[in-house]
């Protein structure tokens, strides 16, 4: 009895420590984090719930750490810049190109998020263990099915707003004869077109 108190008292401690180190995203240690979730420091039934445990956790942190390294893209502040305009333009094969991988990642990652928050896929994780007092004890743990509304209306903000930087480099390249960069400002033939730019502009901002 005092073994088993000893040992949830280890896991709770643990599994403590690692969300506490995960809420600051901004300064996260991966490789810390990571050692930290391949391991184990109990053993037995108590051992089953914190592989389970870690192992959601793990997937999680891959999803954020996808959705992080498609937001950190230089791509998307630049897309717009006249430096970039002269650089991949008229055509922007390869920004455009980008860009489109970067919503892809965002949107696959926003789907992974929400399986991740079904209590179906919790509970999945679980495996060999039948004894209710360590299902409950899981499920106290990992949270059972939870919210993603902000992340998805994040993410889904960030989708759109590089859609519009995406129709504003189509409407360049299907215009790429009207218009040119100087002096570090785009410059058009036409005020009409002008005009239509800045309206695809208004999108972004």
């Amino acid at each position: 009895m005092i073994k088993d108190l000893q040992q949830e008292k280890s896991l709770r401690k643990e599994i403590d420590e690692i969300q506490k180190e995960m809420v600051d995203f901004e300064q996260i240690d991966v490789d810390k984090i990571s050692k930290k979730l391949k391991a184990t420091v109990t053993t037995g039934d108590y051992a089953k719930i914190e592989k389970a445990i870690k192992n959601y956790m793990a997937d999680n942190l891959n999803t954020m750490l996808t959705i992080s390294e498609a937001l950190n893209d230089e791509v998307i502040p630049n897309a717009l810049t006249a430096e970039n305009y002269q650089n991949d333009g008229p055509d922007f094969v390869k920004t455009r190109k980008i860009l489109k991988n970067t919503q892809d990642k965002l949107s696959a990652s926003k789907e992974t998020m929400i399986i991740l928050s079904k209590d179906d896929t919790v509970m999945s994780y679980l495996k060999n263990v039948d004894d209710s007092y360590y299902i409950d004890l899981y499920k106290e743990m990992v949270g059972e099915e939870s919210s993603v509304d902000d992340i998805k209306k994040n993410i889904d903000d960030i989708v759109n707003l590089i859609q519009s930087q995406q129709n504003v480099l189509e409407f360049l390249s299907e215009n790429k004869n009207m218009w040119n960069v100087q002096n570090g400002k785009i410059q058009f033939d036409d005020d009409i077109l002008l005009n239509q730019y800045n309206q695809l502009l208004l999108a972004v901002q």
